[in-house]
């Protein structure tokens, strides 16, 4: 940890209190998610010497990171609140913070490094949201259910130096949330304290925390008395490391089934043109041709070619692949190894009784306990006295094969077994209010459409 950090948490009277194994793990996730790592440079020896040799990587974390945040920050997710005027400033704020966009970034990081927060806070009465990654996180105290003391801070390079911003947050049983805040400039290897006011000691006089923390929802298998969530892919590093082999082997197999012309040394005899000057047969940059030594080669020139086994090797990858999702929390067969690319395998539906279901499920409960805390923050920071409860919804149709439920939906309704809004929530996933709506417009447009087209009931005549 960033020296100047520790010396900070020992002012505030917190020592020993950083995770060094879990720092560790952090760092080793992060290198992971940015790219192959160290352990890609190999050697392979090749009867006379060793030769360097780089293991390509189909860069999985990367891909399974994002795809597992697209799950829950995308454009379907609504978060509603009961009283509309209150509702109306809080989406006002999370539109000027760009919220979907950056929170879809921060659970990318999430899942890669186990840990994040949102921050709310104001600048200039401005209302304006930290999005905190786990390198930048110090829990200081949590129980089974909540973080409660926990520190975030930064560090900016400057022209001459270094500028950390520290944010601590302090729950005092008698009077709520304490927030210090404390900057400090680095610079010529000393470090000075700059004074930030009234903003230095923060009394929020309530007991509701100004932070909103996410995790994984995997158990930390490596120490489970952390805090600490763990990267999603913690437990896959070897299973991604073997799949990578098996799509290396795929461009070795490209390399060893290039057709080759063996010529002996007699076919470099030259020729001579028409002012007789020496002309070789073969050109000696063609790396087509390679030339085998000594007399004794009787064929002057042979060809060879192997024969490509890219459908074993497609299959292996495709199969250690499984595995890899199947670790991640994405289920058997989430993607397709097709034409040297990973893609998502559209054809496989999350089923409503799947583990990757109960997976999304509990991932879920976590980002809504961390919106929720994030929007009653929100509230008390521009002054919102009004109640209010919150409703997260997210994007379902992943869970289920849409096309299937269109049509039981129809065929339920053409038998008369449910009402067209229950079609529609069905369907579009509308709410009851909204559903109900709908229907009663599409039955009034209809009977607009009939009557503007002159079909009118004999009734009527």
């Amino acid at each position: 940890m960033d020296k100047i950090v520790t010396e900070y948490l020992k002012e505030m009277g917190y020592d020993s209190c950083i995770d060094e194994n879990q720092e560790k793990r952090v760092s080793e996730w992060l290198d992971i998610y940015k790219g192959p790592t160290k352990k890609y440079n190999i050697k392979i020896y090749n009867g006379k010497k060793y030769i360097k040799h780089k293991i390509k990587s189909l860069n999985l974390p990367t891909q399974i990171c994002g795809d597992l945040a697209d799950f829950f920050f995308n454009e379907k997710l609504d978060i509603t609140i009961d009283k509309k005027d209150v509702e109306k400033k809080i989406k006002e704020c999370l539109e000027q913070n760009n919220f979907l966009h950056n929170s879809n970034k921060l659970m990318q990081l999430v899942r890669a490094l186990g840990t994040g927060a949102y921050v709310p806070y104001l600048s200039n009465n401005v209302l304006k949201i930290n999005y905190m990654k786990a390198p930048n996180i110090i829990i200081l105290k949590a129980n089974e259910d909540d973080v409660i003391d926990v520190l975030f801070w930064s560090k900016t390079k400057t022209k001459d130096g270094n500028e950390y911003l520290f944010n601590l947050h302090v729950l005092d049983d008698d009077e709520g949330y304490i927030i210090y805040n404390a900057k400090k400039i680095e610079k010529d290897k000393s470090v000075s304290n700059i004074d930030l006011g009234d903003a230095a000691e923060i009394h929020t006089k309530s007991y509701l925390p100004r932070f909103g923390m996410l995790f994984t929802p995997e158990v930390n298998n490596f120490d489970i008395d952390s805090p600490y969530g763990i990267s999603s892919f913690a437990n896959a590093i070897d299973a991604m490391f073997v799949t990578d082999k098996a799509y290396d082997s795929m461009d070795n197999e490209i390399d060893l089934g290039k057709k080759r012309i063996y010529v002996g040394a007699g076919a470099l005899d030259f020729n001579t043109n028409e002012n007789g000057e020496p002309v070789p047969i073969f050109d000696p940059d063609d790396v087509v041709h390679y030339v085998l030594p000594g007399e004794e080669n009787k064929e002057l020139v042979k060809e060879t070619s192997g024969d490509l086994r890219i459908e074993p090797i497609s299959s292996a990858v495709q199969y250690n692949l499984n595995i890899v999702t199947s670790k991640v929390g994405l289920g058997h067969n989430y993607y397709k190894f097709k034409d040297g690319q990973v893609y998502v395998n559209t054809d496989n539906v999350i089923s409503s009784n799947s583990d990757v279901y109960r997976k999304i499920q509990k991932q879920q409960n976590i980002i809504t306990k961390a919106i929720t805390n994030l929007i009653y923050a929100i509230a008390e920071l521009i002054d919102i006295k009004k109640k209010f409860s919150v409703s997260i919804f997210y994007d379902d149709t992943i869970i289920e094969d849409t096309e299937k439920t269109q049509r039981q939906a129809q065929s339920e309704y053409n038998a008369k077994l449910i009402s067209k809004a229950q079609y529609y929530r069905d369907v579009y996933k509308l709410k009851d209010e909204e559903a109900l709506k709908f229907a009663k417009q599409m039955n009034q447009e209809i009977i607009d459409e009939t009557i503007t087209d002159g079909i009118e009931s004999a009734g009527d005549e």
